[in-house]
């Protein structure tokens, strides 16, 4: 005590340095570091892997595999999700949520896949492993104005590379990127003609096309290059190359084969913005380190600056972020502004001039000197820090009210001003930090839980404990320095009407104990009850104006198909009255312009649509505008529009999974869960993953015959494979970055399977061999896509569901569904989608909790060292529940993740009325009164105190309830909600509770 009482009494510098904290927040609250959500640890990634021309079940088995098996020795691993597609495979990989050292374990994990890269086959490409999928484009710059895509991916390139002289920019994705290629098109019957086989033709191309150095030569003393010009420098200089014939003479290439330079072909991807073709730039930038609304408004000048340089092409900005985080946390800011003008009002009116004046002093100063600490820290600031700033604006004051009041009635009673100060410091820096401890034990557990869902709301804990940390500091030094310039001594007044209330409400509760705690109970009974009429979410959807609409055709789609219907849709929906822009995507899912999205690389028979509506009324017309196209223009198509949401990226709502071996069982199964998802009320856009499967054309290799012409089984695939789509033979190099040059057929792709019997073979001599004479062709149905999860074959059903339904309630119904049903031998389901989101995320929390309870019991003891007096303080926390369930359903808000750590928080909220009530009872006891009288008595002194405390808690968190975000009503009522309830019950239930337990200690 000794150095509290130096604090006190040195009130000059402890106002100092308070008021420089408040003057480094404020400095900061303009300045410092803002984003509008908070930065997720790299957990999530994928690893993409190609396999030319091979089919699904070969990819599965020789590159898949081996991939899968390296991987599942790595236990930091949670999940390893796998599709296989023909020709390539895509690995989704996400880490437990331990783990936060995840650059360590993604070179874990890419030294698996070297591992595993040594057991491919021939012909497989070099995996790409991306660990940075949570990253989110800040904004998305589109290239359009051309229909030559290649053209737009050139200016992509160079804006790419300027885009890196802006500061902060971290990375830079191209978005729609169309690829390209150099494809010399082989004419077969001049080939034949003039006896030219195409491993002839290969070979004196690439010769031709070498990157070779000369040397160097000594000149004049000095060091000279030899550089000799042994590449193409040119597409002409590639028509006109010089092809030897077996005859002797030579011809120019442009007479046996065409060559073109245009995109990749197939395509990989495409993008349009409001119907015109377009090539992006997603850029990401530096996590945690930038002012992203500064950094907007320099992002704009900078392609303002840009345009001249690429006319007649056209520059825009798309997707622009920092205008999203400025409105939220404009919102929130206000909502902050709004809590301290009412707090300090209430305090003022309540309090009189003087106490109100000291006490309402002091929201700010702990407001900004905490916001100060934690821009020191390297916080930044975005939506979860400024709403758990909002939700410990009411708390911070209750021990600035106790102090203050304790002060004032030393006043009243002929102390000097800073003996006052020093006495009521001396009584109450205990008891005022085991009240705050306990009320810091119960967000203990929100702050240390780990996990996705954890990391996104952890700074709502984390700024409410730090205000708390603060506001107790500030009461036992700050509140003592400013009273003796703001508190005068007054007359003893009368007691008052709360007071008053206060005294009877102890009585009431003394001579009718009984019948208060049945009542009591009864409430939290019939609470729990009810609990079932109040709906369950996880995360609600966004209140942006903002929707996506996702194209899920048949997998084995081809992309052309894919891109066609998208660009149709686009258009269409340019054309209502509601819809001011339309950006799609084909091939992939576009860039992740929004942290909740789902990203699907290499995918042909995806296309995802971006909305933008009016406002965001105008988004259920939209809704069902999709609907009726849908259905009219596109029934064998999977067509789900969506609203952003929040919380972790599911794939849909409700998800089903389901294991197995055998394909028709799981489609069999499969169907059988879709049916039974159809029939349950609330889903709406049900599908499944499995697809119906694509035709294989297999030939089989006669190895005899082909014996017969010098050929083997390479030679028939090579001809098969540059008969399609093409066969490398070497790069152009006259940009900036190498193109492929491709050999193949004029028809590639689109070669007729009708004629591939009467397509040739050269043998080597130059003779050419109908492949019908080398193969058996037949027809064989297999899957267009093998889907894994973790090592097992997996169907996926997915769903989404009807405005109005709470996924809860729909998850609960189709859980007593599924357990009914007979599933085919074999196979096994999991839910997955919000149902496992947040059954992890609360299975987190919960673990964390132990921590939270044992630190409150700490408290609890340390303060009153009675097993009885611990008991009627946590008899408390139940009673919020009488308070909760009405209120959520009187407001009409689910019972959500936000929703329980408002529960969560009430705990610790409540417990201290009940511990403010028993202190001055035990002070009462002590100095002999009867029980009766001491309860009454303490019920009657604290009254006052305790209702400022609910009502400045819940005044501060009333602009939360009128917030356009669909985050915070749900927290904010049920805290409102449930502390009003266990208030009014405490004053009650506490006090009969006494009646009985503290008997004993009575003196009558």
């Amino acid at each position: 005590m000794k150095l509290i009482d130096v604090a006190v009494r040195q009130r000059r510098l402890v106002l100092a340095v308070a008021a420089v904290l408040a003057l480094v927040g404020a400095v900061a609250w303009e300045g410092m570091i803002r984003q509008e959500d908070p930065s997720f640890p790299y957990r999530a990634g994928f690893i993409l892997v190609a396999y030319p021309g091979a089919d699904p079940e070969r990819v599965e088995r020789l590159v898949l595999e081996p991939l899968e098996e390296e991987l599942a020795e790595i236990e930091e691993i949670d999940y390893i999700q796998s599709t296989v597609r023909s020709g390539q495979v895509a690995i989704r990989l996400r880490l437990k949520d331990y783990v936060y050292d995840t650059d360590t374990q993604w070179d874990r994990i890419r030294v698996a896949v070297d591992r595993a890269q040594q057991a491919f086959p021939e012909g497989v490409g070099e995996p790409i492993v991306d660990d940075r999928l949570v990253d989110n484009a800040s904004a998305t710059i589109v290239v359009a104005g051309s229909n030559d895509l290649v053209d737009l991916a050139h200016a992509a390139d160079r804006i790419e590379k300027k885009l890196f002289r802006l500061d902060g920019v971290s990375r830079v994705e191209v978005v729609g990127d169309p690829g390209e290629q150099v494809t010399i098109a082989y004419k077969d019957s001049a080939a034949r003609r003039l006896g030219l086989t195409p491993a002839s033709l290969a070979s004196q191309l690439s010769a031709r096309n070498q990157v070779r150095g000369g040397g160097t030569v000594l000149v004049a003393g000095k060091t000279a290059s030899l550089r000799p010009e042994s590449e193409f420098r040119s597409i002409e200089e590639i028509r006109s190359t010089p092809v030897a014939l077996p005859s002797g003479r030579t011809v120019p290439l442009s007479e046996v084969a065409d060559v073109r330079h245009g995109p990749s072909e197939p395509g990989k991807e495409f993008m349009w913005v409001n119907g015109r073709p377009a090539v992006g730039l997603a850029v990401i930038v530096e996590r945690d380190k930038v002012h992203v609304v500064e950094w907007g408004v320099k992002l704009k000048a900078f392609v303002d600056e840009l345009r001249p340089q690429f006319t007649p092409l056209e520059l825009d900005i798309i997707l622009f972020q920092p205008d999203h985080t400025e409105g939220r946390l404009r919102e929130l800011g206000f909502s902050l502004m709004m809590g301290i003008v009412i707090v300090a009002g209430i305090l003022f009116f309540s309090m009189g001039i003087r106490l109100g004046a000291l006490v309402a002093s002091v929201v700010p100063l702990v407001t900004l000197s905490a916001l100060a600490i934690y821009a020191i820290g390297g916080g930044v600031l975005h939506q979860m820090a400024i709403a758990g700033m909002v939700i410990g604006l009411g708390m911070l004051v209750d021990n600035a009210i106790v102090m203050a009041e304790n002060i004032q009635w030393h006043l009243d009673r002929g102390l000097p001003a800073r003996e006052a100060s020093v006495i009521a410091v001396r009584e109450l820096a205990g008891p005022l930090g085991s009240a705050t401890g306990t009320t810091l034990a119960a967000f203990v557990p929100m702050f240390i839980a780990e996990g996705n869902t954890a990391d996104f709301t952890r700074m709502i804990p984390g700024m409410v404990m730090l205000m708390l940390t603060v506001s107790y500091f500030y009461a036992v030094l700050v509140t003592p320095a400013l009273s003796e310039f703001m508190l005068k001594r007054t007359e003893a007044s009368r007691e008052g009407p709360i007071s008053r209330l206060g005294r009877r409400l102890g009585g009431l509760a003394v001579r009718h104990s009984k019948s208060v705690l049945v009542t009591a109970g009864v409430l939290v009974v019939v609470a729990v009850l009810g609990a079932r009429y109040v709906d369950r979410d996880f995360f609600p959807d966004t209140a942006r104006n903002e929707m996506v609409v996702n194209l899920n055709f048949a997998e084995g789609t081809h992309i052309s198909t894919t891109s066609n219907a998208a660009m149709l849709m686009a258009d269409a929906m340019l054309q209502l009255e509601e819809v001011t822009d339309v950006y799609a995507w084909a091939g992939f899912s576009g860039p992740t312009f929004y942290y909740n999205l789902s990203e699907n690389p290499r995918s042909p028979h995806i296309a995802r649509l971006a909305v933008i509506a009016r406002g965001v009324g105008d988004l259920p017309a939209i809704f069902d505008w999709v609907r009726h196209y849908a259905h009219a223009k596109l029934p064998d198509v999977e067509v789900v529009p969506q609203r952003l949401g929040q919380g972790p990226p599911v794939q849909a709502p409700i998800e089903i999974r389901l294991f197995g071996d055998d394909f028709d069982l799981l489609r069999l199964a499969s169907e059988q869960v879709m049916d039974l998802v159809r029939d349950t009320r609330g889903t709406t856009d049900v599908r499944e993953t499995l697809g119906t499967g694509t035709p294989t054309l297999v030939f089989e290799i006669g190895d005899a015959s082909a014996a017969r012409y010098g050929l083997d089984r390479e030679d028939v695939a090579d001809a098969l494979l540059g008969r399609t789509l093409g066969i490398r033979i070497g790069d152009y190099r006259a940009g900036l970055d190498p193109v492929p040059i491709v050999l193949r057929s004029p028809e590639g792709e689109r070669f007729d399977t009708d004629h591939l019997d009467t397509a040739y073979v050269f043998t080597p001599t130059g003779d050419s061999v109908p492949l019908a004479q080398l193969v058996n062709q037949s027809l064989l149905w297999q899957p267009s896509a093998i889907q894994h999860r973790d090592l097992q074959r997996v169907a996926i059903v997915l769903a989404e569901l009807e405005q109005g339904y709470p996924f809860g309630n729909v998850t609960d119904e189709l859980a007593r569904k599924l357990a009914q049903v007979d599933l085919p031998a074999g196979i096994s389901l999991e839910f997955g989608g919000k149902k496992e989101s947040s059954g992890d995320a609360n299975a987190a929390l919960f673990s964390a909790m132990p921590v939270g309870i044992v630190l409150l019991l700490v408290f609890l003891l340390l303060e009153f060292n009675s097993f009885r007096r611990l008991a009627m303080v946590l008899v408390t926390v139940p009673l919020a529940a009488t308070g909760v369930v009405p209120g959520l359903l009187l407001t009409d808000n689910p019972f959500g993740f936000t929703a329980l750590l408002g529960v969560i928080a009430l705990a610790g909220i409540v417990v201290n009325n009940a511990i403010v009530l028993i202190d001055v009872l035990d002070a009462n006891l002590r100095a002999g009164r009867p029980l009766g009288e001491a309860i009454a008595d303490a019920v009657a002194r604290r009254t006052r105190p305790i209702l400022l405390t609910t009502v400045t808690t819940v005044a501060g968190l009333a602009p939360l309830t009128f917030t356009d975000s669909t985050l915070w009503p749900p927290l904010a009522w049920s805290i409102i909600s449930g502390l009003l309830a266990s208030t009014v019950l405490t004053l009650l239930v506490v006090p009969a509770m006494c009646r009985y337990l503290l008997r004993s200690e009575s003196t009558r």
